[in-house]
């Protein structure tokens, strides 16, 4: 009996003793880079595209990207890139023509402190729960400080009214940017408290019938983010006698208006002399 605790003991401490070096030898872990699904590796000279990008990134400070992997923003959320000859177009009209131009120029204030630093074009719309599901212009995108990007490019045709109405709900995203960054105020939330229509209630509804219920358009009666970025939207596409109308029509828009319009002027735009440099900006591609 003796012989087999003492056999015992043995084996005990030899496990304790292999166990002991085992845990204080230390092991060198493989770090591997991060990958960047953004990074695009060139086998040659720089195309007109990329010397495009160059002088958009060094006179705007905006990097944008018209290539890369494949992306998913999460499990269930894909867009893709588009092709070249759209990138160069998207490139040239839409962000530095009428969108990083316009604001260099005009509102140096508001270029210098709410551009975001990256810009992707994004060619298919932003998919959600499957890669063949229904799509957005931008959603998905927007919600982060440092990046815009606008999808849909691969079906985008570049006449002067299409770019016009595009610049609308390029601003339309840049607005979940900006409610993101600041938020949109305690009491601008509480102006339609409880009386969004949600989805598909808005649908049911014209933007003339919205308007009667305090929102621009139908769709900013969806929820209180597109309320947002619904009535910037509507400063940029309809002139300012028009959204004096618009907001003579009821109290709700009326201050919806007033807090939105002093938050972009405050940032250093006038939403009405933007929306007239872009109408000039569009004449002249």
């Amino acid at each position: 009996m003796k012989k087999i605790y003492y056999k015992s003991f043995l084996f005990l401490l030899c496990f304790m003793v292999i166990l002991f070096f085992s845990c204080n030898k230390e092991t060198a872990l493989v770090r591997e880079a991060p990958v960047d699904y953004l990074e695009v590796v060139h086998s040659g000279p720089k195309n007109g595209l990329d010397s495009l990008i160059d002088t958009i990134q060094n006179n705007y400070g905006v990097q944008v990207y018209y290539q890369f992997t494949p992306r998913v923003i999460d499990p269930t959320t894909f867009f893709t890139p588009t092709t070249y000859n759209r990138a160069m177009a998207y490139a040239d009209i839409v962000v530095r023509k009428m969108w990083l131009g316009p604001l260099k120029q005009r509102f140096p204030k508001f270029w210098a402190e709410q551009k975001p630093i990256e810009f992707l074009i994004v060619g298919s719309a932003i998919k959600f729960n499957s890669i063949s599901s229904g799509g957005a212009a931008g959603a998905g995108l927007n919600g982060q400080f440092y990046r815009l990007g606008m999808g849909g490019v691969d079906n985008m045709s570049f006449t002067r009214a299409t770019v016009r109405e595009h610049m609308c709900i390029l601003f339309h995203e840049h607005a979940h940017q900006m409610d993101h960054k600041y938020g949109r105020g305690y009491d601008y939330d509480r102006v339609s408290q409880g009386e969004y229509y949600g989805t598909p209630g808005y649908t049911s509804r014209t933007d003339e019938q919205a308007q009667e219920d305090g929102f621009f358009r139908n769709y900013g009666g969806y929820a209180p983010e597109e309320d947002f970025a619904t009535t910037v939207e509507a400063c940029l596409r309809f002139s300012k006698d028009s959204i004096m109308k618009i907001v003579a029509k009821n109290d709700k828009l009326r201050k919806k208006y007033n807090m939105i319009y002093s938050k972009y002027l405050d940032m250093g735009m006038d939403l009405h002399e933007m929306k007239v440099y872009l109408d000039s900006a569009a004449i002249a591609l």
